[in-house]
């Protein structure tokens, strides 16, 4: 697919949903934008409280007048939804979220602390209506993988007609034997410069939400699905509709999308391929860095 932005100069896409992408365009409005039939639908504008954070995740449900667009936004990770015959943004009053996907026809929202917010947009308002808890990490998992030295980024997908979550453990500074190494190791007392070791992924856990518990259990193994996630919308997808993939695999891109241009070598480049069965990594061969960073792209359900 070429020129997917023809007629939308200076055009940032900042999150996709199926067979859609919202678009900031150079004034920085929104609106929803298909790349297969150019189709376009202006969104109201983001008063000054509201301005999303370019990068953050958007989620759209199918394009109806009577749909709702829900944006993540701000300092404080709050939400917001809008209709299409709307000229106006409404708050949902909460705020810390990272995720959000269209499951079962209503908004699952997942938390900073893990845990996930169920809302049913079948009321005037949308209502809460379920929390389930955040996944319960071993010991071992804090022992290897410190706070100090890692973070995670965490994703919401939709597999095998079930809810999982993917948790992507990430070193703020790996050095070139992929070991992460605390930010004050990269000062060196006879360089000026310090050493640049960029963020990198080390780590993916997957778990599936139990609808009955309404507690997370861990995936040991994807079977056929591949998963793919990054900066906007994830998705899982089976090795049979698609070409090229391994199954039991996740594909990833950066996401870090404001630290892309601090250093060349620094951001932009954190993206490949994990095996479950294993945990080993792969990158293409092909590209080290990716500026501006990629997304996904996916034709509209049927």
């Amino acid at each position: 697919m070429k020129n997917v932005f023809d007629g939308l100069p200076d055009a940032w896409c900042v999150g996709s949903y199926p067979g859609w992408m919202m678009v900031l365009d150079r004034r920085g409005n929104p609106l929803l934008f298909n790349p297969f039939c150019k189709a376009k639908v202006e969104l109201p504008t983001f008063p000054r409280e509201l301005k999303p954070s370019v990068g953050e995740t958007y989620f759209v449900e199918q394009l109806r007048k009577s749909c709702r667009v829900v944006v993540i936004y701000g300092i404080q990770s709050s939400l917001a939804f809008c209709t299409l015959e709307d000229n106006t943004w409404t708050d949902l009053g909460d705020e810390g979220y990272c995720d959000i996907i269209c499951y079962e026809n209503q908004l699952s929202a997942l938390a900073a602390n893990g845990s996930i917010a169920v809302w049913d947009f079948r009321s005037p308002f949308p209502t809460k209506i379920i929390t389930p808890s955040a996944p319960v990490s071993d010991a071992d998992h804090y022992m290897d993988f410190p706070r100090n030295k890692f973070f995670t980024q965490s994703y919401l997908v939709e597999s095998l007609g079930g809810l999982w979550l993917v948790d992507r453990i990430v070193g703020y500074f790996v050095n070139s034997e992929g070991i992460a190494v605390d930010e004050f190791d990269l000062l060196i007392p006879e360089d000026t410069q310090p050493l640049v070791c960029p963020y990198r992924t080390k780590l993916f856990n997957v778990y599936e939400l139990d609808h009955k518990q309404e507690t997370w259990k861990k995936v040991e193994s994807l079977g056929d699905p591949v998963i793919f996630v990054g900066g906007n919308y994830s998705k899982s997808m089976s090795i049979h509709d698609i070409e090229g993939c391994e199954s039991n695999t996740i594909y990833f891109s950066d996401e870090n999308w404001n630290q892309v241009d601090e250093d060349y070598m620094y951001g932009g480049h954190d993206f490949g391929t994990f095996k479950l069965t294993d945990g080993s990594f792969e990158t293409p061969d092909y590209c080290s860095k990716f500026d501006p960073p990629p997304f996904w792209i996916l034709p509209a359900r049927r």
